[in-house]
């Protein structure tokens, strides 16, 4: 009996030792005990370097290590009295720690590890858990689906986090689902948390995907994340005008139109606080308007090669909104007090004098300046010269002709708008030239001469008021007839290019209007027609230098 109880004794000690034993040691002690990788060749310190052909060892291990969880798992949930059979942690040991309240630590310690594989292998498009990785990827792609957007955050959460190379739908996506964060926000510092967390979907597709992408390149990218900071972080202006003039430097004639037009509003936003001089918002005026041309010229050439319906709706939906913004684009720049004569000369003059032959320069102050009517300015003159002496554009000869205009040196003006329709492309600006001239000669009473270039301007633009408008003043200043009745019938002559007018633009149908009250009490009277045997509907012929014919009506 003494024997047995001296056993007991014993046996009693040696279980107290081994207990003690096993609280003694740490978890991270008992992780490197069986998970001797993570000492030894798979061992991860702040200075390891991502080795691609540990790839499989890695992902092995982290498989291993989820088991590993599941066991500590099933042992927290089953209790210590039926004990599972295990594959990696002896029955005791967990038994144990659990007693002690130390199995949480135990995870935790594994999920350490886990987490230095998963941040070393970033880079892996699959991530440290392929597994999980492909299964979340599933789970986040039909809540896409079902557009059910809140409730796929969770795990778009991890899939951003963890697995960052494994598919660009979690970016463009993730756009969305921030937005719809940005909706529920109980209020506005709620919602500036996912404006950063928006910001880090861009940073982050920029750093992973840019590069791989010919479509959503970095310009793209930052093009996007420049309009959504501008419309969510308003007193942002400075970063979201660096993020988008990079954008625009970067695509060029590729930029979105909405990223040009959002642009153009951070260019005055950063001159209205001070932050940037008049001439930079010029210079960018000019590089934004000159891409929309090449846009707007891409755009018509799609339309004219457009053999399907689509496709022609299309363009023709592009080319709408590339006027829409370039008009934008223009008032934005034509409403600010930088647009204004005395300081864009004052912010080219500087310029002008360093490099008074710097051709470019000189252009770009001809272009401003002539948009700005601000041509009575010492500087235009000097620049506009410099341009037509080397290289004549149509800009710079419509502009000179202009301010000769002006001056009273008529000739020389007819001469430069002359220069200016043959270098010109578009026939509504030759049409508008050839205005210019038949203006001139009009004054000059050369009236048959005026109204030749009243007539070109109306073949090339049958919807441009204003020859209508000249030919009808021609008429009206200069009636046919060897006595006044015969020249009253000019009168409905005056009267039909008047309505032509009116019906070809609306831009002058107040002014032709006008006109119509003037002159329609010069036309022949009811009973004096009579006496002339002309009736209601009778064609009119109208001689002399005029020619044409017109209809008798009365009034």
């Amino acid at each position: 009996m003494k024997k047995i109880q001296i056993a007991k004794v014993a046996f009693g000690l040696s279980a107290l030792l081994i207990a003690g034993n096993v609280s003694a040691q740490s978890a991270e002690d008992i992780v490197k005990a069986k998970f001797p990788e993570v000492a030894g060749d798979l061992a991860i310190t702040p200075t390891t370097k991502y080795n691609p052909a540990l790839k499989k060892q890695y992902r092995d291990l982290y498989e291993k290590m989820n088991k590993g969880i599941e066991e500590i798992v099933t042992v927290e949930h089953i209790g210590v009295n039926e004990m599972p059979e295990l594959q990696f942690f002896d029955a005791r040991t967990l038994k144990d720690m659990q007693k002690a309240g130390t199995l949480p630590d135990l995870k935790a310690a594994i999920r350490a590890e886990q987490k230095k594989m998963a941040d070393l292998m970033r880079e892996e498009p699959y991530g440290a858990d392929s597994a999980n990785c492909v299964r979340l990827l599933s789970t986040f792609q039909e809540y896409v689906k079902q557009n059910a957007l809140e409730e796929a955050y969770p795990t778009w959460s991890v899939l951003f986090k963890e697995f960052p190379k494994c598919s660009q739908s979690v970016y463009s996506n993730g756009v969305n689902i921030m937005k719809k964060k940005m909706q529920l926000a109980k209020d506005g510092k709620e919602q500036q948390v996912w404006v950063d967390t928006l910001m880090m979907v861009y940073d982050q597709r920029i750093k992973y995907f840019a590069a791989k992408s010919k479509l959503y390149g970095e310009a793209y990218l930052l093009g996007r994340k420049g309009v959504d900071l501008a419309k969510y972080r308003k007193g942002a202006i400075e970063e979201a005008y660096n993020i988008l003039t990079k954008s625009i430097d970067l695509g060029g004639k590729n930029s979105e139109y909405a990223v040009i037009q959002t642009a153009m509003q951070q260019v005055i936003a950063m001159y209205n606080v001070e932050k940037i001089d008049a001439s930079v918002v010029v210079d960018k005026y000019l590089l934004f308007s000159d891409i929309l041309a090449q846009k707007k010229a891409d755009d018509k050439a799609k339309l004219a090669a457009a053999t399907d319906d689509k496709a022609k709706q299309k363009a023709e939906s592009d080319l709408a909104t590339c006027e829409q913004v370039e008009g934008g684009v223009l008032g934005l720049f034509s409403n600010s007090t930088a647009a204004q004569c005395d300081v864009l000369v004052q912010a080219f003059s500087g310029k002008f004098k360093e490099n008074p032959n710097d051709l470019e320069l000189c252009n770009k102050i001809v272009k401003v300046l002539s948009s700005k009517e601000c041509t009575d300015a010492q500087l235009y003159e000097d620049a506009v010269s410099k341009v037509i002496a080397s290289n004549p554009t149509e800009q710079a000869c419509f502009g000179f002709a202009k301010m000769l205009e002006k001056r009273g040196k008529e000739d020389e003006a007819i001469d430069n708008y002359k220069k200016a329709i043959s270098l010109a492309e578009a026939d509504t600006m030759k049409a508008k030239y050839n205005c210019s001239i038949a203006k001139i000669l009009q004054k000059k009473n050369q009236i048959a001469n005026a109204r030749s270039y009243a007539r070109e301007a109306i073949n090339l633009n049958p919807k441009y008021g204003l020859p209508y408008l000249i030919i009808a003043t021609l008429y009206g200043a200069n009636p046919v007839g060897e006595d006044s009745f015969d020249k009253s019938k000019t009168y409905w002559l005056v009267i039909d290019y008047l309505q032509k007018a009116k019906a070809a633009d609306p831009s002058v149908a107040t002014e032709a209007q006008q006109l119509i009250n003037r002159y329609i009490g010069s036309c022949p009277k009811k009973e004096e027609a009579f006496m002339h045997s002309i009736t209601p509907g009778m064609t009119i012929t109208i001689g002399g230098w005029i020619g044409e014919t017109t209809t008798a009506r009365f009034y």
